[in-house]
């Protein structure tokens, strides 16, 4: 069995994998945006920023394998192809130089040193931390980790409560028209549920390590762990989200960071804003080293490049993009998460009910007809547009929701489902 403790400790480890400190700067621009309608914003950020992830590493270990076999009922290739494109998202591509850049304008750009000079320094300094310590096996990082994170949230906290309780702010009453749906695609920045399935490897051998449990109660301790991780996820994101939404009375900014670091000086003080930023420097530092070892050891496992070779590649390409700043940055990423999500979200549905379904083809026509919307709606995003999809698109149920590729899915599974079934009936 398992002792209460146990599950205590599990679940803030994967609270604490799940937790980039980079994601804090979508909730309080939410709430800020939203206004009177932040309640049901949170909720859909909450959706696909904790929810998805938990039942990621969910649906991996009812799958039993990790993320290079996660798609493999719809094709050994597509797997390896959908495996690579995702470890790229949550590596080199989007998150890496998201973290270098959210940590040199929370410590630098808004504190006064705005200089490109700095930011060079800066973001050198930075990826040359990263690549020594993701090159050597060191606890320096981790302890350093286990220092910072706890302050970090003890910070979070006391902005939470100054916010909600010690301040005469009240909310602008203005309602926001489809605030749900943009929860629920904020909600994909996160990159949660990409390194959810990346991670549930590590959380479900930290369950196994020196327990001898069946399979229902490894299943139980991860039921129990996991909602340890979602609900104290959730309650962060819900009370800056809060938080946000009241400081639109007495800030004006349009930008994510600047919102955050002067939200902190607000309630807390410059000393406030320091700590914030110093914590949350740390907290990227780690996760950048976390997301390059990740990196390096996919693809050594795959290809016959080593690793350090693969870990320097990895920093450099990071440290390109991460000059670009966390707004440019951010917008690069919005058409390739919008084609990613669907597949993704559709393959933990697949998985967590996989024994029920016995027809690989549903597993292929679910992923077709969800990819073609995603990939519709990313060249949307990015301005390429056609009248007649436009169109489709518009009158697909649930679209104004941001679930427009889920009613393409659920074509996709009864057509296959009806399809290859009379198909094998001839055959037998």
């Amino acid at each position: 069995m398992y002792r209460t403790k146990d599950v205590l400790l599990t679940g803030f480890a994967l609270f604490a994998m799940l937790f980039g400190a980079g994601n804090l700067i979508f909730p309080p621009m939410l709430g800020y945006e939203t206004n009177s309608s932040w309640i049901m914003t949170m909720l859909a950020f909450t959706i696909t920023g904790v929810g998805f992830p938990f039942l990621g590493i969910l649906s991996v270990s009812i799958a039993g394998n990790g993320i290079k076999d996660f798609a493999n009922r719809v094709s050994p290739k597509f797997s390896i192809i959908f495996a690579i494109i995702s470890i790229l998202a949550i590596g080199p591509m989007l998150a890496i130089p998201r973290t270098g850049a959210t940590a040199y304008e929370i410590t630098f750009l808004y504190n006064g040193m705005g200089s490109p000079i700095y930011k060079y320094i800066y973001l050198i300094v930075y990826f040359g931390i990263v690549i020594l310590f993701s090159l050597r096996a060191n606890k320096v990082i981790d302890r350093v980790g286990k220092i910072l994170t706890p302050i970090l949230l003890i910070l979070l906290f006391l902005i939470i409560v100054k916010g909600i309780f010690f301040t005469n702010l009240t909310v602008n009453p203005d309602i926001y028209p489809h605030a749900f749906k943009r929860g629920f695609l904020e909600g994909y920045q996160t990159m949660d549920t990409i390194a959810s399935i990346a991670y549930a490897g590590i959380i479900l051998t930290a369950i196994k390590s020196g327990r001898t449990l069946t399979q229902k109660q490894e299943f139980s301790f991860l039921i129990k762990s996991g909602l340890v991780a979602i609900v104290s996820l959730a309650l962060i994101y819900g009370g800056f989200t809060f938080v946000g939404a009241k400081m639109h009375s007495v800030l004006s900014t349009q930008d994510k960071i600047e919102l955050l670091v002067r939200t902190t000086s607000y309630l807390l003080g410059s000393y406030g804003n320091l700590v914030l930023a110093v914590c949350v420097a740390g907290a990227c530092l780690t996760t950048a080293i976390g997301l390059v070892a990740t990196v390096g050891e996919f693809f050594s496992s795959i290809t016959s490049f080593k690793y350090e070779k693969i870990v320097i590649f990895t920093v450099l390409i990071s440290f390109a993009l991460s000059v670009l700043g966390v707004e440019s940055i951010i917008r690069i990423s919005v058409p390739i998460l919008i084609f990613i999500y669907p597949i993704t979200i559709s393959l933990i549905l697949l998985n967590l009910f996989g024994k029920y379904i016995k027809n690989d083809y549903v597993y292929k026509g679910v992923v077709f007809f969800t990819g073609i919307v995603g990939l519709i709606e990313s060249l949307d995003s990015l301005g390429i547009e056609n009248y007649y999809t436009k169109s489709v698109l518009e009158i697909l149920p649930f679209s104004d929701y941001g679930l427009t590729w889920l009613f393409p899915g659920l074509i996709g599974y009864i057509l296959c489902s009806l399809i290859f079934r009379r198909t094998e009936k001839k055959e037998d």
